[in-house]
């Protein structure tokens, strides 16, 4: 499976946590004060970057008005990766054999998006060589067509639970991941008990997930415990978080 320029003192591998947190995604990674550095720190096996194309290149940003030349995939991201998976035998942490997700959320103009990325990413064989325990998954304006055509060599699909009744059916490498809005599905935000029917609904899309060999993931949940626990319990793979220390403390508990 294949999958602002920062010091190398600042990437060495020496500085990984005691712990990674198995699941922990940095929701919106872009917008803390150190992009993938605090995520490293934290233990996050997972970061999520929004992009657009401007100019020829992908800038990070929530919106189009925030983009800055300087905010951009390679540098925040490409990059600085690249660097830390050469000082530590292919992956984001030493010692760690599990695989580190970078979440590219295409906000316009996708399958242009997806080439600029393909192109950016040939910079940097380390990051997409058969060893590499990093990989893409490309969500948003997903262009599904050219990442089924590239059979995920590039980065993954983030799919919807619709894709799981796709026919032909998409593999789990090419396809990864499924992702789902929690509120769509759940109208609990961690207040009182979560229902005997909510519980079986989770726990059955959970198993249709992981039946076909992928992982599982909400976006749009607040920081509780009681939401992760909950997902926890019923075998949800990836934990949105934009307080990645309190994320990290729940893991731990």
């Amino acid at each position: 499976m294949s999958l602002v320029a920062l010091g190398l003192a600042i990437l060495t591998p020496t500085q990984t946590p005691s712990m990674v947190v198995r699941g922990g995604h940095s929701h919106n990674d872009y917008n803390r004060s150190r992009p993938l550095l605090d995520a490293l720190d934290a233990g996050m096996v997972s970061v999520e970057a929004d992009v657009f194309l401007v100019g020829g290149r992908l800038l990070v940003a929530h919106d189009l008005k925030d983009v800055k030349p300087e905010r951009n995939l390679r540098d925040m991201y490409l990059k600085p990766l690249a660097d830390r998976v050469a000082n530590s035998g292919g992956g984001a942490y030493p010692g760690y054999s599990g695989t580190f997700w970078v979440l590219i959320d295409i906000k316009t103009n996708g399958a242009a998006c997806y080439e600029q990325f393909k192109k950016e990413l040939s910079e940097f064989y380390v990051l997409n060589s058969p060893k590499t325990k990093v990989r893409f998954v490309i969500s948003g304006d997903r262009p599904v067509d050219a990442i089924l055509a590239d059979r995920g060599s590039y980065a993954g699909l983030d799919g919807r639970p619709a894709d799981l009744d796709r026919e032909p059916s998409i593999d789990p490498v090419t396809m990864p991941w499924v992702s789902d809005a929690w509120l769509s599905n759940f109208k609990w935000l961690g207040s009182g008990e979560f229902s005997v029917e909510n519980t079986a609904k989770l726990n059955a899309l959970a198993k249709r997930v992981h039946d076909q060999g992928r992982l599982l993931r909400f976006w749009g949940t607040p920081d509780l415990p009681a939401i992760w626990s909950v997902q926890k319990s019923a075998g949800v793979d990836l934990f949105n978080a934009d307080d990645l220390l309190k994320l990290r403390k729940w893991s731990q508990e």
